[in-house]
């Protein structure tokens, strides 16, 4: 008979895995307490929940969804950074906090649909946000029509020198 508290961690792990934007599998080992807690804190703060699992409710929980294939990366200690936000914000916030402190290992992350692996991740905290790309395309668009209408009103500012310059020598 299964306790109430590990039916209700493998049911928190399934439903992490069907609503959270990324989940990204981090080994924690080698940082102490302090460190955790100002991984934790800086997770806090990008809106990234940081949560330990036990690797067999894990596997559990991940069994009947989309992530199924992320299974065989719960070995040894496992931490989910959850973002129910951005698709690559645990990511950058992971992978910011182990080039300073060389931990945690980033082993999978579960984006869009998809497991990837540790390399993929580290690629996908290189890129910008969501929000950044669209503001970015946007830019790219307006950028023609700003350069048009720049280039229209040359002509009319030209002139209206001209007639200020005769203006000014006739005066």
């Amino acid at each position: 008979m299964a306790r109430p508290e590990k039916i209700e961690a493998v049911e928190y792990v399934a439903d992490v895995f069907r609503e959270a934007r990324s989940v990204v599998l981090n080994d924690f080992t080698g940082l102490d307490v302090e460190k955790i807690s100002e991984l934790r804190k800086i997770c806090r703060e990008n809106d990234i929940e940081f949560r330990v699992v036990k690797n067999t409710l894990a596997k559990l929980g991940v069994k009947d969804t989309e992530a199924a294939e992320i299974e065989k990366y719960f070995d040894g200690p496992t931490a989910l950074a959850i973002s129910r936000q951005s698709e690559n914000q645990g990511a950058k916030v992971l992978a910011k906090f182990a080039e300073e402190h060389e931990a945690p290992r980033l082993k999978a992350a579960f984006v869009d649909g998809n497991v990837i692996d540790a390399t993929a991740v580290i690629a996908l905290s290189k890129l910008p946000s969501k929000e950044e790309l669209l503001a970015q395309v946007l830019a790219g668009i307006k950028s023609p029509a700003n350069g048009l209408v720049s280039v229209m009103q040359g002509p009319l500012r030209s002139l209206v020198n001209v007639l200020n310059q005769l203006k000014d020598k006739k005066e």
